[in-house]
């Protein structure tokens, strides 16, 4: 209570070797509503001062034990985070005199002899400065707790919602409060898992501001389905509008799924993305291949992902240049070579990221960091998607083949879409298709499954049915690439062709379910291997995966037309 009490006026420290000047200084600075305590040397008054923390301190220069210089800059020392006015008494009128004090970190300097007037002009011009200075102060503290509080709700928004953060390890090591530096974790309807480490220009808040919105169509276009390119394109677009000119976000954009064993990696602006054996070798390097998103209003003609096979012990590791650019106290910068050996390392003995870290820390040794810093490691398997059960078992494909499709009548409702030339390239139907389902049916988690059996349907009738592109190509893991690139020469030059989706919504006594038929304009295919297969639960080749994986999830699975029609039915509970 004491202390309340005494805080309640100004107080002011006079440090003077004259008893008498002490006395005439202190009865001023009382009539100006000052709580006033004395010091009759330098020393003494660094010990009042710490002691009684003053509003004012006014000093002479020469004094005994301690000068007024000496002791001023101690007193200056102690307040680094308050403004302190000090104000040099004295009686030498020289220009020295005057540079001394304000080098010794006076603020102001009284030569006597002056008159009470000036003298109590020059405290309320000092005690003024003061005063703003603890306003400007108190707004800066009121700020620092309001950033805070928006970085916790920002990292609250952005990384809490990450996906698999039990699974996927996510370093991010802030230059400032506020990161520019973003890590992004979402799961696809049919299980693969898309990651987006982004790096916005510069650092702290300005850095950050279109952080939100980015994370929020990353994950709202992931969960709908699009493919990595559209959710790339979507991205650019939106930051090319939002952002200022001088900013943009550098960015890889990393998809895998470990049922076809592929990874699909875009790199616009980061450094070298790794794929790591488990031995520690590195099996792909992949780097930049477009300028960072928001730079250009579209993605370059012919951007395209680059697909990479990769085993079940892979891992994946993408970073920042903050941690290649990072200095030590002599300057050398961090480096490839550096990190790479680290990573190297840190692969041989399952703690990838903790060695890259703990070797980062030894090389910089406490040197003030400049630039944020981030690295994801990405395991390459476990990832399948979840099934739901409660499903009867399959009806054998074989014995299905002469369905004759569905009675309007019986159909709650129908959506249908068929696309041709073109638009075969550039329209992805499997969002639109499923964004209509949601709208009607809502939300559930059946319709992962769902998603998965559109999407391969449709890429089948599109690959095999439209384009003609063979599966031998996958038959051996490293042909996906080839495969991909086949693909993507054949999409440009596609003219004719078309591929008709339907979605038929039955209701039933027995049960409701969702029939889908796709029909392609291609030549169709000997299905009756396949169903053979099926039927014996035999495993198929890498390029059989995706249609062995429909057959688990459906109902029903037909084929007509040599395989140009195919007709799905799955149970809705």
């Amino acid at each position: 209570m004491a202390n309340t009490l005494e805080r309640r006026y100004k107080l002011a420290l006079v440090v003077d070797d004259s008893v008498m000047q002490c006395k005439v200084l202190s009865v001023l600075l009382k009539e100006e509503g000052y709580r006033v305590f004395t010091a009759n040397d330098g020393a003494r008054g660094v010990e009042m001062y710490i002691k009684y923390q003053p509003d004012l301190v006014l000093m002479d220069i020469n004094m005994p034990v301690m000068d007024g210089y000496e002791a001023a800059r101690q007193i200056k020392a102690l307040s680094k985070h308050t403004l302190a006015p000090l104000i040099f008494i004295t009686s030498m009128d020289t220009d020295q005199a005057f540079i001394d004090s304000i080098e010794a970190g006076g603020d102001g300097i009284l030569v006597r002899p002056f008159s009470p007037e000036v003298f109590k002009a020059k405290i309320k011009s000092i005690q003024r400065i003061s005063d703003l200075y603890i306003q400007v102060k108190s707004l800066q503290q009121a700020q620092q707790k309001d950033a805070e509080l928006a970085e916790q709700l920002m990292s609250g928004v952005i990384e809490s919602r990450n996906f698999a953060l039990d699974r996927i390890g996510i370093v991010k090591k802030a230059a400032e409060l506020f990161s520019g530096d973003i890590q992004l974790t979402a799961q696809c309807p049919n299980g693969d898992v898309n990651v987006l480490l982004g790096d916005f220009t510069g650092h702290g808040l300005r850095s950050s501001i279109g952080a939100i919105p980015l994370a929020e169509t990353f994950r709202v276009m992931t969960k709908k389905g699009f493919s990595l390119i559209e959710v790339i394109s979507q991205i650019n677009s939106q930051l090319y509008d939002l952002l200022p000119a001088d900013l943009f976000l550098a960015a890889t954009f990393i998809s895998v799924s470990s049922q076809d064993s592929t990874a699909y990696i875009f790199n616009a602006g980061l450094p070298d993305t790794y794929i790591y054996s488990e031995e520690g070798s590195v099996s792909h390097k992949l780097g930049s291949i477009h300028p960072p998103l928001g730079v250009l209003e579209h993605l370059l003609p012919g951007s395209q992902l680059a697909v990479v096979y990769i085993k079940e012990t892979d891992r994946i590791l993408t970073l920042s240049d903050g941690i290649i650019e990072a200095r030590n106290a002599a300057g050398e910068m961090y480096g490839i070579e550096r990190f790479e050996k680290a990573a190297e390392q840190g692969v041989k003995n399952n703690a990838l990221t903790e060695t890259i870290v703990a070797d980062l820390e030894y090389f910089c040794e406490g040197t003030l960091q400049e630039d944020d810093i981030s690295l994801i490691d990405i395991p390459c398997n476990g990832w399948e998607p979840s099934l739901s059960v409660g499903h009867s078992a399959p009806t054998a494909v074989n014995e299905l083949v002469e369905y004759q499709g569905i009675k309007q009548t019986g159909a709650s409702w129908s959506w249908k879409l068929v696309l041709m030339g073109d638009k075969l390239a550039k329209v992805n139907p499997i969002p639109m298709a499923m964004s209509y389902l949601h709208e009607i049916e809502g939300n559930s988690e059946q319709w992962q499954n769902l998603y998965t059996i559109l999407t391969e349907l449709f890429i089948n009738a599109l690959d095999h049915g439209v384009l003609g592109l063979s599966s031998d190509l996958k038959k051996e893991a490293e042909g996906f690439a080839l495969y991909f690139q086949e693909r993507e020469e054949r999409l440009k030059q596609l003219a004719v062709g078309s591929v008709e989706i339907m979605l038929n919504f039955v209701r039933a006594e027995k049960g409701n379910e969702v029939v889908i038929e796709v029909k392609d304009s291609g030549s169709g295919f000997d299905f009756e291997i396949v169903q053979e297969k099926l039927q014996e639960n035999s495993e198929l080749s890498l390029s059989g995966r995706g249609i062995q994986l429909v057959s688990k999830l459906c109902d029903g699975l037909y084929y007509k037309d040599k395989g140009t029609h195919v007709i799905a039915k799955y149970a809705v509970s």
